[in-house]
């Protein structure tokens, strides 16, 4: 199965704290998301609808990784892994409140 696109914006970036879950991930052009906003939510950022732009780190992800990044994210009671659009046209998975 070809990797999937995964946006990250927060703890999962390079050199974040999270960032070794992506640890072999290649990394593609970065991107943005419109019509969001960024919250601090327990001491981390969280990507909620809004009316601002986030810009983030996009990187391709084999199946095997997801349960892993799910875990931390703790998806989906704490956030939630939604398909997404980026601004440039790319479909990318981000966690964001749920709901």
């Amino acid at each position: 199965m070809a990797p999937e696109l995964l946006f990250v914006y927060g703890s999962l970036r390079a050199g974040a704290s999270a960032h070794r879950l992506l640890e072999g991930c290649s990394r593609d052009a970065d991107g943005a998301l419109s019509g969001c906003s960024l919250e601090q939510h327990r001491g981390y950022l969280m990507l909620c609808p809004g009316v601002g732009q986030v810009s983030g780190e996009v990187y391709q992800v084999v199946a095997e990784r997801w349960p892993a990044l799910d875990a931390w994210e703790e998806a989906p009671e704490v956030y939630a892994r939604v398909h997404r659009q980026l601004d440039d046209g790319r479909w990318v998975w981000v966690y964001q409140r749920p709901g």
